[in-house]
């Protein structure tokens, strides 16, 4: 009798946790349309929250990820990096734990059915004050990937579908009540049991953490000739230790990750600037414009003028 009370229960809960997440992902939509709301991930301006909804499967799209959190609620999405995918969909949640270079397509959405998320920035100053007040140990986990996904806990859900309400409420209530929800994101984000090397990541002597370090590095100054042997000593490693590490959370190579940054960069500026195709190759690292136009239709099927007849 027990045991059937308890089934029972849990299919109550299970009945109600999607009636719940069927009426939720129901505003988001109404939102986004009432908003007239493109493919691209759109700003709610509430706490870092954005919103994608798109309505068809999408082309391969190059982009270089921050660290954030993906609340699917509809449809499902795969992100590669190096030699790895990760796929996700409803009610998981994608961690991404550092800035990298990815290829990411929506592969499941339709008009009737779109593919429909939510993401926030994570910031790792408020997981690092969270995991020294809490005393969490990331060391008993295995997970070193900088793109993990899981089923979301329904703490997790809760406190993202909140923050998500906060966009009708009055200014005030906002301004008080979002900082406190997007903590509580964060802390509900670290019992997820993907969240091994955030965990790890918030530890300052972790190799993770180092290897972060090194990926800030990269990122600040990618038009820099950068040895590899530096960015092993700034993360206090042997060369051959760093580059394992460095593999282990990217799934590309020191050099590999600096290439395919410098190549992201240089899409943006050719989309986004006047700036010729040889200035922008000597602009983000380049030193010959041939190789630059040989590696970049490499990566995205097409030269860099491509971009420039685009944007005009």
């Amino acid at each position: 009798m027990e045991f059937r009370s308890i089934f029972l229960f849990n299919l109550e809960k299970s009945s109600y946790l999607k009636e719940m997440n069927k009426n939720f992902t129901s505003r988001v939509i109404a939102y986004a349309d009432s908003r007239g709301l493109s493919d691209a991930p759109t700003s709610t301006g509430i706490g870092g929250l954005s919103i994608v909804r798109a309505r068809a499967p999408s082309e391969l799209m190059n982009t270089l990820y921050s660290p954030l959190l993906c609340f699917v609620l509809q449809g499902k999405k795969e992100t590669a990096f190096g030699d790895k995918t990760v796929t996700f969909g409803a009610n998981d949640t994608l961690i991404v734990s550092t800035h990298i270079p990815t290829v990411s397509q929506v592969t499941a959405a339709s008009p009737l059915v779109p593919y429909v998320s939510l993401a926030i920035e994570i910031d790792l100053g408020i997981i690092r004050a969270l995991q020294a007040e809490l005393e969490l140990d990331g060391s008993t986990s295995s997970e070193t990937a900088s793109i993990v996904s899981g089923a979301s806990g329904d703490e997790l859900a809760n406190a993202l579908q909140r923050l998500f309400d906060l966009h009708d409420r009055p200014s005030a209530e906002q301004r008080i009540v979002a900082p406190l929800l997007v903590r509580e994101i964060h802390f509900r984000m670290l019992f997820e049991r993907h969240s091994g090397m955030l965990r790890r990541l918030a530890r300052p002597d972790s190799h993770e953490s180092r290897i972060n370090r090194a990926i800030l590095k990269l990122q600040k100054d990618y038009a820099q000739p950068i040895a590899v042997q530096e960015l092993a000593a700034r993360a206090g490693m042997s060369p051959s230790s760093f580059h394992e590490h460095f593999k282990a959370v990217t799934a590309k190579t020191p050099l590999q990750f600096l290439k395919d940054l410098r190549l992201l960069i240089a899409q943006q500026k050719l989309s986004s600037s006047t700036m010729q195709v040889s200035a922008v190759a000597f602009d983000v690292g380049y030193e010959s414009v041939t190789q630059f136009s040989r590696e970049y239709a490499r990566k995205f099927g097409h030269p860099p003028s491509h971009e420039k007849r685009q944007a005009a």
